[in-house]
């Protein structure tokens, strides 16, 4: 009962396995180190913001 079921599927399964994309081309990849330098450009900035000094100092000690 269950092969009969599943024959009316089975030949449109094949034929969309025969016109399944291509594999993508793993070549066409940025570069690593850009998104580096991105990552360190970001830390930089967050690192001399941080380090900025408050305007309310007086007030805190």
């Amino acid at each position: 009962m269950a092969i009969t079921l599943a024959l009316p599927f089975s030949s449109t399964a094949i034929a969309l396995a025969q016109n399944a994309p291509r594999d993508p081309s793993i070549g066409t990849r940025s570069p690593m180190w850009l998104g580096y330098l991105a990552a360190a450009f970001f830390a930089a900035v967050l690192l001399v913001l941080t380090l900025f000094p408050s305007k309310r100092q007086h007030e805190d000690l």
